[in-house]
């Protein structure tokens, strides 16, 4: 397929085509393929760059790419994490990808999923991630599952969480020295986070450099915990993010900041700094090598900042479907194939990125795929598109979306945005004309009703076919019994159960687990806090059921408690189990299953 009929697709079957023989000839063309560097921010707003408006913050490495970079200045995000790397990995909307939410069961992507990753190692490409994935730590949903021969990651959706479990008890100190998953294997670093995958993330350049390679440079911060390194923190303890006279005068501006929130954005911006400083030294490895002018490179964050502070006027912040939590910053860069300080203000996406890059690659792939992207290439070039006032749509609460709360539809210049019940009527929702009220202050909807009974209309239509996509209407299992992993971990991230499941000690939870060899198993409870109390161990998959009483002289105040040789037959099952004692049932922490 070419590139001009590649450009043109919207919401389509994209028929990929790729040889599995390398003759010679296309030996020697593969050197001639564009690298590509991916580099997200986790939790990074729009208004925390200093091209955006932000004087207070140093980020000289990204303005300079900025200034060297096409600019889209309408580009938008989900309102979380899991669902816009859903999204960036393959094209498509995350709930098609059977990604629902950051935890909960709901960040577990379908291994079925076609992965930009997948599809560029299928064309001779090296790939390799470094840092957030946020997508399934277990076989088969796994970095080195889903196209990644290179993978440097932390588990779950942020160094120290609770699926973290190998730094989660370092509270205050996680972010420095973290275990991290190397390929699959638990490895001890040395040094802070974001310092760590640079490190990682030019080694595998230079590795790579004979071929043309993929690089996912996935930092976890400034997400929370606010952790770094003092040298970033000396930068801006001084300093006052809430004095209006470092921003832009005509922009809402939250100067009601209260001391706890001015903390927080001086460790922000300290940590934002850390990660120019990263890229700086990314880009100067990537010239010492002569990649610079091969290189396509792409910088964005995943959705809007945590905290109150700067947001560039914007409304509302992340897990908000209003613009502060789901426009954000994205710059392409190629050497002298792109223009210089080019601004696009043509509405984009997440999904829009992989038709993107295989646009500007000219790389297809073998498999049909229902892409909701369109490649940018055609923007960037300076040509019209037919598709330029396309419909958009964005939407996020905890477990599966809910008509009309917290949802979103741009289409041109207007938005319409829902944050009502599934009884919504017209009246209940609000309509923005963003070129004239970018800062979404005046609702527009009572004179434009008809407009907004359409952007109703389109968003029940999408709603409707959307939630009947295969892979959300899927369980996604994780593998037990494989000979890709063993143990297997079951974390809290993927814990299924009551709303806002976390580190709570009594709370009803289970895991979705598929086994797939019969076999015996040692299944080990890993508790949040030592069991003071004699009581009862509880397993329950399917007809399976186990019990085993824990007096205090097996151990006294133990974590945990090991049930050996549980024998399983192939299936599904959902794993329940808990601690029983004097009227109260503890949920375990995190569960190891190990074949014997």
């Amino acid at each position: 397929m070419n590139t001009s009929i590649l450009s043109s697709l919207g919401i389509a079957t994209l028929l990929f085509s790729a040889c599995t023989e390398d003759t010679e000839e296309e030996a020697e063309q593969n050197t001639d393929k564009k690298n590509v560097i991916l580099i997200m921010t986790d939790d990074q707003g729009y208004g925390d760059l200093g091209f955006t408006g932000n004087s207070i913050v140093k980020t000289p490495t990204t303005d300079s790419l900025a200034e060297e970079s096409v600019q889209f200045t309408n580009f938008y995000v989900s309102p979380v994490s899991a669902p816009t790397r859903a999204s960036l990995m393959t094209g498509r909307y995350s709930l098609r990808t059977g990604i629902y939410d950051t935890y909960n069961g709901g960040a577990i992507m379908a291994n079925e999923e076609v992965t930009v990753a997948e599809i560029l190692k299928d064309n001779g490409y090296h790939t390799g991630i470094f840092g957030k994935w946020h997508l399934g730590d277990n076989y088969p949903f796994r970095p080195i599952d889903q196209g990644f021969t290179t993978s440097l990651v932390h588990r779950s959706g942020g160094i120290g969480q609770v699926g973290d479990i190998a730094n989660y008890f370092e509270f205050d100190s996680s972010y420095f020295d973290p275990v991290l998953y190397k390929n699959g294997k638990e490895i001890q670093t040395e040094g802070y986070c974001s310092d760590v995958y640079t490190e990682g993330a030019i080694d595998f350049m230079r590795e790579n450099k004979a071929e043309p390679f993929f690089l996912y440079l996935s930092f976890n911060a400034p997400h929370t915990p606010l952790q770094l390194p003092e040298e970033y923190y000396e930068m801006y303890k001084n300093i006052d993010p809430s004095d209006r006279e470092a921003f832009p005068g005509n922009q809402p501006f939250p100067d009601d900041m209260s001391e706890s929130e001015k903390e927080a954005a001086r460790k922000v911006y300290g940590m934002v700094t850390n990660i120019d400083d990263n890229m700086e030294k990314l880009f100067t490895a990537l010239e010492e090598n002569g990649l610079e002018e091969n290189t396509l490179i792409i910088f964005l964050t995943d959705n809007g900042p945590q905290q109150r502070r700067y947001k560039a006027g914007f409304r509302g912040r992340k897990s908000s479907v209003y613009e502060g939590g789901i426009h954000v910053p994205f710059l392409m860069k190629l050497g002298d194939e792109f223009p210089s300080n080019k601004t696009v203000d043509v509405p984009a996406a997440h999904i829009d990125i992989l038709p993107t890059i295989l646009d500007i690659c000219n790389i297809s792939m073998e498999k049909e795929v229902q892409i909701d992207g369109k490649s940018l290439l055609p923007l960037i070039q300076g040509n019209e598109v037919p598709w330029a006032d396309r419909p958009l749509y964005f939407y996020w609460q905890r477990s599966y979306p809910e008509p009309y709360q917290n949802v979103a539809v741009r289409k041109g210049n207007y938005k319409l945005v829902g944050h009502a019940p599934y009884t919504a009527s017209l009246d209940d929702l609000e309509l923005f004309n963003l070129e004239k009220d970018p800062y979404e202050k005046n609702n527009i909807l009572s004179s434009n009703k008809e407009q907004a009974r359409e952007f109703k209309s389109l968003f029940d239509d999408w709603y409707g076919k959307i939630m009947e996509s295969p892979h959300l209407n899927e369980i996604q299992s994780i593998k037990v019994g494989s000979d890709q992993e063993n143990p297997v971990i079951l974390n809290r991230n993927d814990a299924k159960g009551q709303p806002g499941i976390w580190n709570q000690m009594e709370i009803y939870g289970y895991w979705d687990i598929e086994v797939v060899q019969e076999a015996d198993y040692d299944i080990v409870f890993h508790f949040h806090k030592p069991l003071e109390e004699s009581g009862t161990m509880n397993l329950r998959m399917g007809t399976v059921k186990r019990t085993m009483h824990n007096e205090m002289g097996m151990g006294e105040n133990t974590r945990e408690i090991n049930m050996p040789g549980i024998h399983l037959k192939k299936g599904q099952y959902s794993l329940e189990s808990w601690y029983s004692s004097q009227g109260r049932h503890i949920l375990p922490f995190y569960v190891e299953i190990k074949q014997q």
